[in-house]
């Protein structure tokens, strides 16, 4: 049987790779879907395939005595990640009755190589379980071709993918694949060769191996984002998977739209024009538009309107609408249009363009090309570009500027011995004020509507985060308090000073500098905390005793994948020196996802802490996605698989890189195209 499945083999990587069969138009959809353990695939095996650009998919599946929870998200043209929780439910986790069951952890990350085409199938590369105890691992190679209705999958695995069928030259390295075939629009037919042995697990929940190496099963799309499989797999096991997929950078529900702005309001020369009156119009306009902090002025030959973008995730599309009020409010013999971005309402970004360009643009007179060597972008030097030139000026008399609103609170706490999965559920209300240039007060209130967050765990005594259990119960308090300045010391440099309750468990003073160079996509600096460490279940009681952290920032942006880097070197709360590495992809509707690691000395840790680096990963979810209308409300939500005190630091409510990074020109002009929405 091995002769003739190598064989078999041999023959469908030819024809997969020569193009010699038909096939449909290239692509990894439909037969982009997750296999047991959430990578893209068939039932065990992966695929070529790979989940889209910004899609995350979560799951569960079963084919007993396994049990999948997964998650995966595509986070390049290509690249996928996953991860996933197994348990093995005929083993004790050893840990204690309330335990429960056998957990394991673990990541893979898979990257298509190239797409399918007309002549070549889709090629992949992957590792499962790179990471960690290492239980379940695997390398392999993968090519898959649509014969539409069909998806024909071969590859090459190591490790658990490699089985019986070895390949004739590298012993270490065996044979899988597949077909699925889809048989209507909603529903597919799979068949795999599995190679796993199972018996030969470092942890065996099937100690009797497989029965059968061949699985089948049944893809249903039950709805647009829902999917259900049912398997029959090991010839003795029913399979049972369900996943649930959206699109990060799509919005979820249709915006209303903006007023189209098409028609010109007063064209008329500054000659024949109240310019006072005039300014005032545009001022109320801009306002009526959903923008903050308005102020509009003239010198008789341009026009400049500074306010702050309180409402479109896009500082593009932001520009293009003020713009565009301009634009048709402003005298026939208009020199230029400025707008300026403030933030804080501390001015940090100006955008000008001839009127002429810019409605030709507008009207598809002329390409975007020409428009886009006309704008001028450039970070601000003078406090507010009013000048004695100025003849006609219209400010926004309002003091200060606020928001408010409530954060639908989930937090878990997992891998305790005392139960693996604990969770807390609740609110918080917020509400921020800009009191003055730079000053910002922010409050908000954690209220807990449950909380079975416990651990049979005795942290040490100087613990500076493997404590953080003690502080999520049920009792509420401000989980921010505090009062923040920034400072603008330059055009590219600036300085943040914060004082107050910072999170639930530290309060104290904070400062930070850091100075943007060149178009802004690089930035250095260094920051600083001196903190309490608040008392447990207290409102606003903190300890005696202090905590300090000294960090060197480097940030970089990769603006042509969306990509933020952060790089940190220094003390951090718990003494210990070393790295801290962040990478940050951004996706359209302004979602984040993200992940840290670190790298420090723990030698004069003596607990569970020796020897860690902290880990895990954090979405920003932008509330834009589930409302009808525009708004720059996020929500942030981190995971990380242990609480320890390894390269901790206090959180801080916003540093100088979340104010500053999206206002500097190279990230404004990297997505010009908004400017027409």
């Amino acid at each position: 049987m091995s002769r003739t499945l190598l064989a078999t083999f041999a023959s469908l990587l030819i024809l997969l790779q020569t193009g010699f069969l038909p096939h449909a138009a290239a692509s990894d959809r439909p037969f982009n879907n997750p296999a047991n353990w959430g990578g893209t695939g068939l039932m065990e095996i992966p695929t070529a395939r790979v989940i889209d650009d910004g899609v995350m998919r979560f799951g569960f599946s079963q084919a007993l005595p396994f049990r999948w929870y997964s998650g995966a998200i595509g986070i390049f043209p290509g690249m996928e990640f996953s991860g996933r929780l197994t348990e093995l439910t005929n083993i004790e986790g050893g840990l204690g009755s309330d335990y429960g069951n056998y957990k394991d952890k673990a990541f893979d990350i898979k990257y298509q190589i190239l797409p399918e085409s007309k002549y070549f199938p889709a090629f992949a590369v992957g590792i499962n379980d790179f990471h960690g105890t290492r239980l379940y691992p695997s390398e392999y190679v993968a090519f898959s071709r649509q014969i539409f209705p069909f998806d024909i999958t071969i590859g090459l695995g190591t490790k658990r993918l490699k089985g019986a069928i070895t390949s004739p030259i590298i012993k270490d390295i065996g044979l899988f694949g597949g077909i699925e075939w889809k048989i209507f629009d909603w529903a597919s037919l799979m068949a795999e060769y599995n190679p796993i042995e199972y018996e030969n697990d470092m942890i065996k929940p099937v100690p009797e191996g497989s029965k059968s190496p061949f699985n089948f099963g049944l893809r249903i799309a039950a709805l647009p984002n829902i999917g259900i499989d049912l398997s029959y797999q090991r010839g003795t096991t029913i399979g049972f998977s369900c996943n649930l997929q959206f699109e990060l950078g799509k919005p979820l529900i249709s915006k209303k739209a903006d007023p189209r702005l098409w028609h010109p309001v007063d064209r008329r020369n500054f000659g024949e024009r109240d310019d006072q009156e005039m300014v005032a119009i545009i001022k109320k306009a801009i306002m009526e538009a959903g923008f903050q902090s308005v102020s509009v002025h003239t010198d008789g030959r341009s026009l400049v309107a500074e306010f702050e973008n309180t409402r479109y995730p896009s500082n593009q599309k932001a520009a293009g609408r003020v713009l565009r009020i301009l634009l048709f409010h402003s005298p026939k013999d208009t020199k230029m249009l400025s707008v300026i971005f403030k933030r804080r309402q501390i001015p940090f970004l100006k955008v000008s363009v001839e009127p002429d360009y810019f409605e030709g643009y507008l009207f598809e007179k002329i390409p975007e090309e020409d428009l886009f060597e006309h704008i001028q972008v450039e970070t601000v030097t003078s406090g507010n570009d009013k000048t004695e030139s100025n003849i006609a000026v219209a400010s926004d008399e309002k003091q200060f500027d606020y928001d408010f609103g409530v954060k639908p609170d989930f937090e878990s706490y997992l891998n305790d011995p005392s139960g693996f999965f604990k969770y807390r559920i609740g609110i918080k209300p917020y509400v921020t004020a800009t009191l003055w240039e730079g000053g910002v007060a922010s409050a908000r209130l954690d209220i807990p509507f449950y909380s079975n967050i416990s651990s049979s765990n005795i942290p040490p005594a100087d613990a500076v985060r493997s404590d953080s259990w003690e502080y999520s119960g049920e009792n509420y308090t401000f989980d921010r308090l505090l009062l923040d300045q920034t400072l603008k010391l330059s055009d590219k440099t600036f300085a943040r000073i914060s004082a107050g309750y910072f999170e639930r468990m530290y309060a104290g003073i904070g400062s930070e500098i850091l100075t943007f160079i060149g178009d802004g996509s690089l930035a250095i600096g260094i920051e600083g905390d001196l903190v309490k460490k608040r008392i447990k279940e207290s409102f606003l009681g903190v300890e005696d005793s202090y905590k300090y952290t000294l960090l060197g920032n480097l940030y970089y942006q990769c603006l042509p994948l969306d990509l933020v880097f952060q790089v940190q070197y220094g003390r951090f709360l718990a003494g210990d020196i070393g790295w801290k590495v962040t990478a940050i992809r951004e996706y359209d509707t302004g979602a984040e996802l993200g992940f840290w690691y670190s790298f420090t000395d723990t030698d004069d840790f003596y607990d569970f802490n020796r020897g860690y680096n902290d880990k895990g990963v954090f979405v920003t979810i932008p509330l834009n996605m589930f409302t009808n209308y525009e708004t720059r409300t996020k929500y942030g939500y981190g995971l990380s698989p242990w609480t320890r005190d390894v390269a901790a630091r206090p959180d801080h409510w916003q540093n100088i890189f979340d104010i500053v990074s999206d206002l500097m020109p190279g990230k404004f002009k990297s997505d010009l195209k908004k400017l027409k929405e």
